[in-house]
Formats: C-alpha cells, structure tokens, sequence
C-alpha cells in the first residue's frame, strides 16, 4: 500500500505527457522496439506501471505455487487469461484487511473517454490510451492487459482462471467474527442473561424473559399439583392402555362427574304442551343409571319463566387424604385454589414489562454504543445531496459533529444490489466447480462442458442484474434520488443530549420551533435517538407510514384468508371422518354376537349369510337395528325377550365338526334363527355391523372386503379423510411459517425488529389459530351457525360438531388433543435444537472437500440463524394454551413449566454452540411479547367459568348482590340488541339469561367478578397508552417516556481508541455488512463466452 501511494503521489506530481508521434501504438498494442534502441526513460505512467507490474508478477507467482498440481498430477494446457477474482484466497485476505476488517475501494470513475488515443489527467486520473491510473491511493490500475484495483487481478496468462482453493483459516477466522460467542462462553447452560449484553440487548430481553417465565411457571405448576390430585378422586373415565390419555382425562373436572345422584332439571314440555318439572334425560345414562325421576325427551335445561325449580339429590361424595367431602363444596374450593394461580400470574404478567424496561436500562447503562451519540433527522428538504450541509447546521447550533450519513430512495437499486449478490453467490460456486474439474484429470471433458455452461448461465443471469443496475445508475429508470433520513453522530454526550432538547418531541415543540432551528429557516426538523445501525432497514426507509400501514393490512388480510382456507379444509376432511365412522360398543357385541374374537373370525357360512342378509333388509326397511351406538340398556331388553328361544333351541341342535360349521355358539345362534321361522332376530343385522367394525378396528377389513362390503366403503373415505386431514395440517406448519417470513418483508418495515415484532404476532396468532380454536371449532356444536349456513355450500362441512359443553367428552375428544399439541410442539423444537448442532458440525466437515469457493466454506463455518420471532411465537402460543384451558385442565401447567424450562436451558446451548449472533435488535420484539401476556389471563377467566358451570351449583349470594342485576340485564339487552346468531351465542343457550345464571354460581362467581375487573384494567391501560401517546405529543417533558438522561459516556474518540464502543463505529450503510453487496465494484465487460 506505500508503494502504490508513492505511484499517486508521482502521477499527481507529473504533468500530462505530449501527444503521441505518428508511430504511437494503439490502446492495448505492446511496441515492438528496433534492434539496439536504447530503453525509453522512465516516466510517471511507465514507472507505474512497471511497480504494479512487479507487485501483480509477485501475485501471479503465489497464485501459481498455491494452485500448482500435486505430484502424479497433470494439469490440462490453458491458454489465454487468468481471472483472479475477489472470492480467491490471496484476494480475499487483503480485501478483508487481514481477516474480518472490510476494505473497500474508492475509486473514481472518469467520465470522459479518450477517442484519439491521447493522454488525461484531471489531478485525479490518469490515462494515457494504454494505461489508466485512478488517484485513490493506488488501488485501482489498468494497462490494457492488467486490471488490479486492490481486491481484484486480471491478467492474460490462462483463458479461464485458475483453480484456487479456500483456505480453511480465513474461514475459522470468519467463523469466530461471525460466531464469537461459540468460544467466549465456556459453559453455556450456566450462563447468565445479562453475561450476554455484549450481543445486544435484544438478546438479553429473550433469555431474561425466559428465565422469569421459567420460574413463575415452576411456582403455578407447584400450586396446580392439588387441583391435579383432586381431579383424580373422581372416577368417571376407566382406565386406558394410553397412559397418557388416561392421565390427561382422569386430572380434568370431567373426572368429577356426576356431582349428584340425580338432579331436577325443571321446566320441560310434555307430549300435550304443557310445562311439567322432571329430571334431565342424562340421568339414565351419563348418570350411570341411577334412579331419578321420569324424564321426557323435549327436557330444557334452565328454570327460568317455567313451572317447576331446579332440584338435586344428594351430592356424591369424594375421598381425598381420609376426609370425605361432597363434590359440589370440591369445585368451590377448587375454584378458590385456581384463583391463587390466577393471581400469582397476573403479577407475573403485569410486572413484566417495567422488569424489562430495567433491564434495556442497565444494559444500555453499562453499554457504550454508537446510539449513545446519535440521533435520526426526518422531514429535512428532500434535494440535500451533501452531508456537509447538515454537518454546518448541526455544528453551529448543537455541538461539534462526528458524523453525518444520509439515507436515499434507493429501495429498487439496493434491492437490485442484494439480488446480485445472491445470483454472484451462485456463479462463484458454479465457476470454481468448473475451474476445479478442469484441472482434475479423472474429471471428463463432457462433465467439465457442462460445469461450464451451467456457469455461464449463472453468469447470463448476472449480466441480467448489472444491465437493471446500470440502467438505475443512468437514471434511465426509477425516481431521481432524494434524500429520505439522516443520522448525525456527535462527538460527546452532552451535544447529543443537547440536540435532543432542542429538538424536543412533541406537536407544539415542532409547530412552535424557532426559525433558527429549522433548516433553511423553513424546515421543521423531526428528531429522535437513532436506532442500533444494524436494525436498519435502509430499502424500506423510503416507504411511508401510511403506506406501510396499507400494506400490513393487505398481508394481514391475506394471512387470515390463508387460515381460513385451512379451517374449511380441515373442518370438511373432518366432518368427512367423522360421518364414515361408526362408534360401537366391543363389549356389547361380544356378548350378543356368535363371532370368534380371538382370532377375529366367523367361519360358520350359514350364519355369515343370515347376518348379512338380515342387515340388508333392515337398511331396505330404514330400521335402527344396524345402528352400532345402540344403548346397553337397550340391548339387555331385547336380550330378554329373545332368550328363551336361543336357550331352548340350543338344547336340540346336534354340533357338527367341520371347519364350515364354527363353533358351538354360531351353530346356536343358526339354529335359534331357524326355530324363528328364518326370521332375523333382534341382533342379527347388529352383529353385521360389529363383525365388520370389529375388523375395521383391528385393521383388517380388506380381509372381508368382500363380505363387509358396505363398510370397507366408508372405512376407505375415513383412511382418505384422516390422511387428508393430517396432510393439510402438515403442510400448514411446513408452509406458514416461510410463507409468513417472506409476506412480512413485504410490509416494508424501517428496522429489522419491527419487521420481526410483525412476524412474532402473525406466528403467534396463526399456531393459536391452528393449535387450539381450530379444534375448538370444527369439535363443538353450533346449532346457530349450522342453521344460517343451510342451503349454502357450507352445509354439511362447517359446525358438524356433536360437543355442546364442558362435559366428559370434551376432555377426551378437544382437551387431549390440547395438552399433546403442549407436549410434542415444544419437544419437538428442542429436538431440532440437537438436529441443527449436528447438522452445523457435519455440514463444517462435509465443506472441508466440498466448497470450490472461499464464500462457501465461510458460509458453512458461520452458525445458524438464532431466529427470535420464531421463539417468540412459539413461547406465546404455549402460555395461550396453557393459561386459556388450564382452568379446567390444571396438569397443563406443570407441563408448560417442563416446556419453558427445558426452552430456557437448551436455547442457551444453541445460542452458545450453534448459532450465529443475531442482529442487534432494540427492545420491541420483547416489549411486544410482554404486552400480549395479560390477554392469556381474560381467556383463563372465560374457560374456567364456561367449564365449571356445566357443573350446576346454588348461586353466590355475595356476587350476585354486586354484579348480578348488571349482568342479567346486560343479557337482557345482548339477547334483544345482538344480531342472529350472535344474539343466542350462535344457538349455543336457549336464553341469555343462561349465561348469567351460569356465571353467578358459587363455583363461578368470583371468576366472573375478576373477569369484570381485569378487563376494565385492560380497557383502562390500553386508554391510558393512548392518551399518554398524545399528550407526550403536547407536553413531553411530564408524559414522554424514555427520555434520554447523561450516563457518563466518554468523548466519541476517545470510546472508539478504549475499544469501550460496542458494535458498529459508523452508520454508513457501506460499514454494514447486510449492504456490503451493493458497493462492490463491477467491472463491466462483454459477454464473450468466458468464465
């Protein structure tokens, strides 16, 4: 490098040489001198080029020693020129400024071009029609044969460049730039979150919210373990082979039912009209058969307008560390345990956010960063092209100025820029295969051909870019350039503080801004603390708010299209499913039907024939027989009247012994049809049905194809509408997320965490979406919303669902499918923790022999993305779930504590051994996830009092006496106001004043009256946001929040000098490494056919 400006100090020094004589050589045509002349004396452009000459030689011959063959090698004969490239090794060292220090060149380009073969010099270029010398230090010289401008050699030695490996020490190098964090933390799992400022606050908000997140779990989950165990003193769900289904229903309240012997429902319409009181029909069946009151059909289960009350037997009682207590005071006292939990949550949820804001606070307290001394100007005049206009202006009123950097519409150009670099990327790697194969002689000629074209249409699809740039560059497309934003740095605290003070934020600060504060005397300046340089999005700084806003409306519109095409699609396999499937009762067909269960067969081929003729004919005649759902109440009283034939019959039938005739039983069941006159008899064309359901359960209907022809039909549509059904989802999780990734850029955000803050929410809402209400939806009963979608398209595929309540069923058909979903989604998240270590360190290895390129092999020793939004989305949706269905499924919360510990812990594994450091974020994506926590705790309230209420108790007196009149008529109103189907809650309750009576029992009423309250906080706090905004509009001094105060921070250089300053030293968009693509310089050239 001194020589090279020694050569810019004596072309500056010389003056341009004569005009050429007659004999002058043209442009790129070497002399030939006469025999005996003596050697012309040195000048400027000759000694030049002689010392560059020499450097280059000295180049050539490195290059020539590092790709030499190995011994027992042959190296194919080259001719032409050699392309050394920035990508090479030696190149790549001094383009990096030995080892991660970016060097970029400077050169200027002249615009003028000589014609006439003559000589130019403008103090800056020179150019003698041979050679061509650019005053930038020495980095840039041409002389028709060689290029070099200090990061990039071309020479006319071979045609097409030879082969340079990469070096695996830059690529360690650049590995532990990229990567420092893999060998400054030495133990992982034991450090903190605040050892990790150094990788930026955003960071620390993540493993510090974790952690708090971890601990108050592990409290919720030590309080739920006795509503856990009180669950399992119920006995209503049997043992189960799946442990783990039998352990989620058997801690759920379903567990607990019934509550009493018997209960009255009160009012019911008899067969004449009349209003009668009798108990519910579930009193014969989901009551076990107790002895309860007659009840009709037409029974309604509410007591208000109606003759009669609601009335019990005797509550049931439970056992539960030798004390017997009665179910119903159970659920009031479990209702008052969870409330504990709920408080001990709420805490956690509203301190939170002030936890975090300490924290960005300490950090940025014991963290000296560029930010500390810069701020961000808007709204200045649109053609300010020179930084050293708003140098003078800030200079003069503020302080003394370290830095301006000034921010373009170059959206299009940059994203241009960036597309290149991706399509570069790409033709390195296919050029040094190419390269490669050619010097391997094992490789054949044909297979290096077709390296080559593949290469060389890389390389057309480069051209293609630089054409769309060049075109932008000559202003031949796109909007003349405007500045947009800038960033002024400060040389010490107290100017940048100062300018913060001057340029106060607010509407009456900026109205009321004095002339001598605006710019040009005429522009009201709007000024702000930078954000961190790498948080900057510099292509979309030019894209307004509101047109950011009607793009995030349209990718959110678009999202919700998306899920609700998913909804309908599973909702349709589903109905699909569950109508080709027929539930039976095992052990009732065992003991009326005469097939051998062990193994599953019916040999006897008379009985087969009268079983299946017998079902035919009861589908002809629309009877009920088939219907496997049948009761067992109902069986054991046909059984009756049907057994003495069977039992006589038997006792006159000789057995025969041949495989054709079965067993005993069959030939007794073939022997009572006969002694019916070969009439079927009650279970004949039920035993059809459990046969072939049988077989479909142990997976072997195709065995029966034949025979069980109706139902291998319909078992064919459920295997298709389960794999569908299984399939959509898959493709959902596979799908959204990339597909959310690449919607969101194209909101067109101004930094990288609020282009991350949108893409958290969006994750959030979807796996919440598909995790949890989908189910909830597709499984529940909506008579309303079923009656409004009839004769539409819709009918028969959405709100099929046979769920109608928190009864037993929904435990085991949507809460089991809840708490797997809790289990395996984080599990297997973690599990791709191990995946992506592994797949790290094999993919380093594999490189070793693979990579042809030195941007390869550094790509592969760079860790992976330590995406935090993902993380973010993923914690959210578990505290959703968790918090939403845990007031009556409490075993959730241990299992969330599991999910978040085991986050926190191997999250920092990954982080420390992975994972490359994230861009350095400010505090919204943590700020954003705080302020979404609270929201869980209204969910939990309106599931516990949905699910506690199936269970009918007296009202609380004390509640009622507060809120009670305001929420009956609230109902009153919603019933007579809201319209259809929402005025019944979709056809969910007969009466609103259901709602109200359910809300007020014993077991509810302090959730509902915490409910009020917490939402009246919520509306509370969401207002008082609002109002802060705008007042900190009026009068920031009293409610702007994050006002800047002195911290201590050292003059800018003398931070810099001290290595005190952390992260980048500039906002130069050319220092960020994002954007170091779109200031490479491009050496035009034709396209010849050459690598």
């Amino acid at each position: 490098s001194a020589t090279l400006a020694g050569v810019a100090r004596l072309a500056r020094a010389t003056p341009p040489a004569p005009p050429r004589a007659r004999n002058a050589r043209a442009p790129g045509v070497r002399p030939t001198p006469e025999r005996g002349a003596a050697p012309p004396a040195p000048t400027a452009g000759s000694l030049g080029r002689h010392i560059l000459s020499e450097a280059a030689r000295s180049r050539r011959a490195r290059l020539r020693s590092r790709s030499a063959p190995r011994r027992g090698m042959s190296r194919r004969p080259r001719t032409g020129k050699v392309a050394w490239d920035a990508q090479s090794v030696a190149s790549y060292a001094t383009r990096r400024g030995g080892y991660g220090k970016s060097r970029r060149a400077s050169s200027r380009v002249s615009a003028y071009t000589p014609s006439d073969g003559g000589t130019y010099y403008d103090g800056d270029t020179y150019y003698d029609g041979e050679s061509r010398y650019d005053g930038d230090g020495g980095e840039t010289y041409y002389d028709g044969d060689t290029y070099y401008d200090g990061e990039s050699y071309w020479g006319d030695e071979y045609e097409e460049g030879a082969y340079v490996p990469p070096d695996f020490d830059i690529a360690d190098e650049h590995a532990r730039e990229q990567n420092p964090q893999h060998s400054a933390i030495s133990k992982p799992f034991a450090v903190k979150p605040m050892d990790l400022k150094q990788y930026g606050v955003g960071v620390v908000l993540y493993f510090t919210y974790m952690r708090t997140l971890s601990f108050c779990f592990l409290v919720l989950g030590v309080l739920a373990l006795p509503s856990v165990y009180l669950n399992l003193t119920g006995t209503f769900y049997e043992p189960k082979d799946d442990l783990l289904q039998q352990m989620i229903e058997q801690t759920s309240l379903g567990n607990l039912f019934p509550l009493y012997e018997w209960e009255m429902g009160g009012p019911a319409f008899g067969a004449d009209g009349e209003v009668v009181t009798t108990a519910p029909t579930i009193g014969s069946s989901l009551y076990g058969g107790v002895s309860a009151p007659p009840s009709p059909e037409a029974w309604v289960n509410q007591t208000e307008g109606f003759v009669g009350e609601w009335t019990h037997g005797e509550a049931l009682r439970v056992t539960y560390f030798g004390f017997k207590q009665g179910k119903d005071e159970l659920l009031v006292g479990l209702s008052y345990l969870n409330l504990v939990l709920l408080a001990v949550f709420t805490g956690f949820a509203f301190v939170i956010g002030p936890v975090q804001e300490n924290i960005v606070k300490e950090v940025d307290k014991n963290l000296t960063t560029i930010e500390d001394y810069s701020v961000s100007v808007r709204d200045m005049p649109r053609d300010v092209m020179d930084p050293l206009e708003l140098w003078k202006f800030f200079d003069q009123r503020i302080g003394k100025v370290q830095d301006v950097q000034l921010a373009y519409n170059t959206s299009e150009l940059l994203g241009l820029a960036l597309e290149r670099e991706k399509l570069k990327t790409a033709y390195d790697s296919a050029a040094g295969r190419y390269r490669k194969a050619r010097e391997d002689p094992d490789t054949s000629d044909r297979k290096a051909e077709k390296l080559k074209e593949t290469a060389l249409e890389k390389k057309r699809e480069l051209h293609s870019v630089d054409a769309a740039i060049r075109a932008i560059q000559n202003d031949r497309m796109g909007d003349p350039q405007e500045s947009i934003m800038a960033y002024v740095t400060f040389q010490d605290e107290e100017s940048f503080l100062q300018c913060l003070k001057e340029f106060r934020p607010g509407l009456l600060a900026w109205i009321f801004r004095p002339k001598k504060l605006r710019m040009r005397e005429k522009y009201r300046l709007v000024v702000k603390q930078a954000p961190p340089p790498g948080d900057i999005k510099w292509q979309n700084l030019q894209f307004g708010f509101w047109e950011r806003q009607f793009r995030q409306f349209n990718i959110s519109m678009f999202t919700m299209a998306v899920l609700a095409v998913a909804f309908i699609s599973i909702a349709g396999v589903t109905t699909l499913e569950n109508e080709t499937s027929t539930e039976y009762d095992q052990e009732g067909c065992r003991a009326e039907c005469a097939y051998g269960t062990d193994p599953l067969t019916l040999p006897n081929v008379r009985l087969r024939e009268i079983y299946e003729t017998c079902f035919q004919e009861d589908l002809a005649s629309n009877a009920t027989a088939a219907n496997a759902t049948a009761t067992a109440a109902a069986r054991r009283l046909l059984q009756a009247d049907a057994g003495a034939s069977s039992a006589t019959n038997a006792t006159t039938v000789v057995y025969e012994t041949g495989p054709e005739f079965g067993t005993p039983e069959q030939q007794d069941a073939v022997a009572a049809f006969d002694g019916r006159g070969s009439t079927c008899g009650p279970f004949d064309a039920f035993c059809y049905a459990c046969y072939c359901l049988e077989h479909i359960d142990a997976t072997s209907v195709y065995r029966e194809s034949s025979y069980c022809e109706p139902y291998v039909y319909g078992f064919t549509l459920q295997i298709i509408a389960r794999a569908a059904s299984q399939g959509i989802i898959l493709v959902l999780n596979v799908v959204l997320n990339p597909l959310l990734v690449f919607l969101v850029k194209y909101e067109r955000h101004h930094s990288n965490s609020g282009e991350q803050r949108s893409l958290m929410v969006k994750l959030f809402l979807a796996q919440f979406f598909n995790s949890s209400i989908n189910l909830l939806i597709i499984e529940g009963a909506f008579p309303g919303l079923k009656a409004y979608f009839k004769g539409t398209l819709a009918e028969g595929v959405l709100f099929e669902g046979d769920i109608e309540d928190a009864d037993p069923n929904w435990y085991a058909d949507v809460g089991s499918p809840l708490l797997f979903a809790i289990v395996t989604s984080p599990l297997s998240a973690r599990l791709g923790t191990l995946v992506r270590f592994i797949t790290y360190r094999v993919k380093r290895w594999l490189s070793m022999s693979s990579a042809v390129t030195q941007d390869e092999l550094n790509a592969a020793f760079e860790g992976l993305d330590f995406d935090l939004s993902t993380r973010y989305g993923e914690v959210l949706n578990v505290l959703f779930v968790t918090m939403c269905f845990s007031g009556g499924m409490p075993l959730l919360v241990p299992f969330a504590a599991v999910t978040f510990l085991m986050n926190y812990i191997i999250d920092k594994f990954d982080f420390a051994r992975v994972s490359k450091v994230p861009p350095w974020y400010s505090n919204d994506l943590a700020y954003a996830s705080a302020s979404l926590v609270a929201y869980s705790a209204v969910g939990h309230l309106l599931f516990a009092v949905w699910a506690n209420s199936f269970y009918r108790v007296e009202e609380d007196p004390l509640v009622a006496s507060i809120i009670g009149d305001i929420l009956y008529s609230f109902c009153d109103a919603w019933e007579k106001s809201a319209p259809k189907p929402l005025h019944n809650l979709f056809g969910t309750v007969t009466s609103m004043r259901t709602v109200a009576r359910r809300a007020l029992q014993k077991n509810t009423a302090w959730y509902t009256l915490i409910l009020v309250v917490l939402t009246f906080v919520l509306i509370c706090r969401t207002i008082a946001g609002v109002a802060r905004t705008v007042l900190a509009e009026l009068a920031p001094g009293t409610f702007a929040r994050g006002l800047r105060k002195a911290e201590g921070n050292p003059p800018f250089e003398l931070a810099v000098q001290g290595e005190q300053l952390v992260g980048p030293k500039t906002y130069s968009i050319k220092e960020d490494p994002q954007y170091e693509a779109a200031f490479r310089k491009i050496v035009w050239e034709a396209d010849d056919g050459n690598i």
